[in-house]
């Protein structure tokens, strides 16, 4: 089975190097494809990005770039439709991957079951960066995650949404009209399409530069003031998601 992998980026020339770099070992053993959606970067992304091509060709490493307004849920679906993966794993530009053999045997196994749509796995951040509340946090934010698989809620984040791609097809793909919740709106959808598997022995790592931002407190109400915009009003309550570099 052939995976790509699709990364969403504006302005992401700091981080987009390792995170795509990190799977060249593999590319070859687990036929990987890195597909980089850029929203019209104007730092040093583009030029990276012509590196990485240069150094793993470009047929392992494909740039798609549009300079119209967009959020992420279409600059994700706009790298799903260069992709030629059976599978495909929507990540985001600073994500890191520990022990990606394992990683890769794991997601291969649980994809290849029976009726199983999707996976996904537990998310903390980079260990050097890591502090108590950060520990704290991610541990409260994956147990709920993992509960609201058990009362078929079936939240995801968008650090790791792992998809056949016939089934994300099907389904059109994330929801273009949510600027915020995109990537737990499309778990919701999937789990009507089939089960999903959650890899509780594996995880991703990513940088906790939002947090930083804006503080665990806040940040938590905003996704609280989403998550319940969407249920009940069936829209973004945010009109811009905004990044933080």
């Amino acid at each position: 089975m052939k995976y790509s992998i699709i990364i969403p980026t504006k302005n992401e020339g700091k981080y987009i190097r390792p995170t795509v770099a990190q799977f060249a070992p593999f590319f070859e053993k687990f036929d990987i494809e890195v597909i980089v959606s850029d929203a019209g970067s104007r730092d040093e992304t583009a030029d990276v990005m012509a590196e990485l091509q240069a150094e793993f060709g470009e047929h392992r490493v494909k740039f798609v770039q549009s300079f119209e307004k967009q959020n992420i849920a279409i600059g994700r679906n706009l790298g799903a439709r260069h992709a030629s993966g059976e599978v495909l794993f929507h990540t985001d530009a600073d994500v890191r991957i520990p022990n990606l053999e394992q990683f890769f045997s794991k997601v291969s196994k649980a994809m290849e079951r029976p009726g199983v749509v999707a996976s996904t796995v537990p998310i903390w951040v980079y260990p050097e960066e890591r502090g108590l509340s950060d520990h704290l946090y991610h541990m409260l934010m994956n147990g709920v995650i993992r509960l609201s698989f058990l009362v078929g809620v079936y939240l995801a984040k968008g650090e790791c949404q792992i998809v056949h791609r016939s089934v994300f097809e099907r389904i059109k793909g994330y929801d273009e009209s949510i600027v915020a919740g995109e990537d737990c709106n499309l778990f919701y959808r999937l789990h009507k399409e089939g089960k999903i598997a959650y890899l509780g022995s594996l995880c991703v790592h990513h940088s906790p530069r939002r947090f930083r931002e804006y503080g665990y407190l806040r940040l938590t109400l905003i996704y609280l003031r989403e998550g319940l915009s969407l249920l009940f009003l069936r829209r973004s309550y945010s009109k811009e998601w905004t990044p933080v570099r």
